[in-house]
Formats: C-alpha cells, structure tokens, sequence
C-alpha cells in the first residue's frame, strides 16, 4: 500500500539533539556543574518519569527546582529544555516537500514541558506537522509497541500507511514490528534518497 503519512522523530532528525547543552543552561541556572544536574534529574530516574508522563509541565517545574536545591524560573527552564534541540533546516525542507502529497507527523520520546516550550517558542516549526505526539501523552515510550499503537490512533492512520524515521535503530524496529514502514535516518541526502525511493517525494 502507499504511503500517506510520514512520522518522524525529533531529536536526531528534525532537530539535532545535543543534550550537554541543557546540562549547560541549567548549570549555569542553578550553581551547579552539569555532572550534578545529570546526576539529579537524569540518573535519579527523574527524565524518565516525565517522559511517561507522569509529571504535568508544571509539576517539572517546581520537581526540577526542588531537585537542583535552587529555584529556576519557568522561562529558564523552558529555555534550557529547548537548548538540546537545534532544528536542522534541511530536513524541515524535506519535510515541507514530503507534505505537499502526504500527511507529517512528529513521535517524540519526551515531556510535557517540551511540548509546551515547542508550541510557544517555534509555531514555525511546529506548523510544519498535522500532528506532534510527545511520549507523555501517550504515557508509552519507543521502541514499545504500545507507543506507536497509541501514536497512530492520534494520528488515525494504519500502520501499513505509514513511513517512520527515526535516528535510533531499535525504534525502526520497533514501529516495524506493528506493521510500519520505517528508515532510519542517517544524513539528509541518506533520507532525500529514501523518501524519493519510497514515492514521497515529487
């Protein structure tokens, strides 16, 4: 069957993910080194909580302040989570050319204070997707099947439908083993190529 949706990632694809910068930002928000703010948020287990959605937007807020033994104010933390994300400028190109005849859509492993500070800070990005679905709505996380079962009934389309791209082999895997199409993505000319292999591109 042809493809009629294309599903990609965030970190990694659409944005170049650089985590050491967030470390960064909240270091220099809060006093601390960046080994202490991986410590207290990332390797008490704290990320990934959020990433299931077990913490609303505003519950991080004052979590992570209470976490760091300093207060941060919401605009420094919505700053600092956005800093690990640098938007490439050549796939959001291959992104508007694969929507002139299909459907887009973002699945992301990531929180609720993301989805916020990405809708506020970049609607020009975002503008680009029918749908962006964060891993804390869906309370599931890739590779798990039952995140992207959850994710195609949001974007209500069938599997068989959809191409996934996704920087992380075990994610391909995984939207392949509930009937995806799915690439993973290793340079824009990799996936210019894919895409125009798979009849998305014109």
């Amino acid at each position: 069957m042809a493809i009629s949706t294309v599903v990609f990632d965030l970190g990694g694809v659409v944005c170049r993910y650089r985590p050491e910068l967030r470390l960064q930002a909240l270091a220099g928000a809060s006093g601390r080194t960046p080994e202490d703010v991986h410590r207290m948020l990332y390797g008490s287990g704290f990320i990934g909580e959020t990433e299931l959605g077990r913490w609303s937007a505003d519950d991080i807020v004052a979590e992570a302040g209470e976490r760091l033994g300093h207060r941060v104010g919401r605009a420094d933390l919505e700053s600092a989570w956005l800093a690990s994300f640098q938007v490439d400028e050549e796939v959001l190109e291959l992104v508007s050319r694969a929507a002139v005849r299909h459907r887009t859509a973002i699945l992301t492993n990531n929180d609720l204070l993301l989805r916020e500070a990405l809708l506020h800070a970049r609607p020009d990005l975002c503008d680009r997707f029918g749908d962006i679905v964060f891993s804390a709505e869906i309370r599931a996380v890739k590779p798990a099947a039952e995140a992207f079962r959850r994710a195609l009934s949001i974007i209500k389309a069938e599997p068989s439908d959809v191409l996934f791209v996704d920087d992380s082999q075990t994610h391909v895997e995984g939207a392949l083993s509930v009937g995806m199409s799915a690439v993973r993505f290793e340079s824009v000319q990799q996936l210019t190529a894919e895409l125009a292999k798979r009849g998305v591109l014109d």
